[in-house]
């Protein structure tokens, strides 16, 4: 079952954060719990890490953007899987 990377919230005045860098590619193999992604935030700078294991299907949010607290940067899953509805 496909799990979606959520842009964290760093404080509840927060609005959004910025993905700085991806440390995994589509394709690639994670496990839970391993830095996945670096990320800022007006208040904080830290590396996100993957939330199960499986592939990385799909980069939503790439290198150097901005977007909203809580919104889905990334999903995870098996091959072939569909997340036709998850985005």
């Amino acid at each position: 079952m496909a799990v979606r990377v959520v842009m964290p919230q760093a404080g509840q005045d927060l609005e959004t954060g910025t993905v700085r860098q991806w440390l995994k590619a589509e394709g690639d193999a994670v496990i839970k719990g391993e830095p996945l992604v670096q990320i800022d935030t007006e208040k904080i700078s830290v590396e996100v890490e993957a939330p199960a294991s499986g592939t990385l299907l799909r980069i939503l949010v790439p290198n150097e953007t901005d977007t909203a607290i809580l919104s889905t940067i990334a999903i995870i899953g098996n091959p072939g899987e569909d997340i036709s509805g998850i985005e």
